[in-house]
């Protein structure tokens, strides 16, 4: 086939983002799987790099594949190299994943996982695990009486949100903010009883932050002076706050230090379908519904039990050849191949204390 053909069938990630269905498509690739992980403290690097992993690759391969089929796989891969890799002294790390009818390329500011040059039965997914880790979506919430205001955010920027169109017009005393992007509340008349007035005012906050969120439940940082914090999350019907939310009245602590703020907190926590399976997970292990053994979750991966996978990132089995890359690169390639989910959660968050542990759709007999 032309150099066309392969040409077009790369793909280089322009975004970070990596989704649960573009890796369940690579965990299903046919072999040979070649994956290539370049992390490099300054991107330039990642040139000579490459060539060394591409030598060792183009190695592996002569001992199993005619030479015009090496050339099929490594071509393109050569190319989606020269095009991704650049002069920049900012660090990188460049994935490159390679089989019969797979080619793809990402590319990501964070450094990621250890040097990769590998040929295997399926891709070494961990990285891109670690990477889709990284991606964060959420919420924040300013709150100010005479002016609330919403922000969208990611791991990258953060921006205001509209409210829904009809926010703040259906409860009397609570008016509109301009375009939907503030509400605000008329002034407290009943002086005895604020926490009424402000009690009020927030079920309506939160009746609009459902209902502008409830398409996946992102997580929400409710920023506001302790005690308006403390009530908002005491009133929410929201799933997703992330507490203890941060303290600081808006419009002082500044959007970009309140955007900082609300980022490690988020960072630092476990939220939405990940913490509930956690939350199951402690309560069921022992009871054959799940488990912390690399092998006994690499079995159960295979045999389609594994619901929920959860691996450190950069961990290693004890004891294991090779750190155990092969039983945790196994364990998700087959989670994500039967429909489970897999995540990469930091040490303080994993549960086992471990490098990987699971919740099982069902027991095996002999449990």
């Amino acid at each position: 086939m032309g150099a066309d053909y392969w040409s077009s069938l790369m793909t280089t990630a322009k975004s970070e983002r990596v989704s649960l269905e573009k890796l369940r498509g690579l965990a299903s690739a046919a072999p040979p799987c070649i994956s290539i992980v370049l992390p490099e403290r300054e991107a330039r690097d990642a040139r000579i790099a490459f060539k060394d992993a591409l030598a060792e690759v183009r190695a592996e391969l002569a001992a199993s594949a005619p030479k015009h089929d090496i050339a099929s796989l490594l071509d393109p891969l050569e190319r989606a190299a020269a095009e991704a890799i650049d002069s920049s002294k900012k660090p990188a790390t460049f994935i490159f994943l390679r089989s019969p009818e797979v080619c793809e390329s990402f590319r990501t500011r964070y450094l990621i996982g250890q040097p990769v040059a590998a040929v295997g039965e399926c891709f070494q997914l961990r990285p891109l695990l670690a990477l889709a880790s990284k991606h964060l979506e959420f919420y924040i919430l300013a709150l100010k009486l005479n002016d609330t205001r919403i922000f969208k955010c990611t791991d990258q920027f953060c921006e205001a949100a509209r409210f829904p169109k009809n926010a703040g017009t259906d409860a009397a005393g609570f008016v509109r903010g301009a375009s939907q992007s503030s509400l605000r509340a008329e002034p407290v008349h009943d002086r005895e009883h604020p926490e009424d007035h402000l009690g009020h005012f927030y079920r309506e906050v939160d009746r609009d932050v459902n209902a502008l969120l409830k398409d996946g439940h992102p997580p929400l940082v409710v920023v506001g002076v302790e005690h308006e914090v403390a009530l908002f999350h005491r009133l929410t019907t929201y799933p997703a706050c992330v507490e203890p939310g941060i303290r600081g009245l808006p419009g002082h602590l500044g959007e970009d230090e309140m955007y900082r703020q609300s980022l490690e907190l988020v960072r630092s926590v476990t939220t939405g379908p990940a913490r509930r399976a956690l939350e199951r997970f402690d309560k069921q292990i022992g009871t054959g519904h799940a488990s912390a053994n690399a092998q006994e979750i690499v079995r159960a991966a295979s045999a389609g039990r594994v619901e929920h996978l959860f691996l450190l990132e950069n961990g290693v089995v004890p004891g294991a050849v090779g750190g155990g890359a092969d039983l945790l690169d196994t364990a998700a390639v087959q989670t994500l191949r039967h429909g489970g989910d897999v995540q990469t959660l930091s040490e303080a968050s994993m549960p086992s204390g471990g490098p990987i542990c699971a919740i099982f759709r069902y027991a095996s007999e002999g449990s």
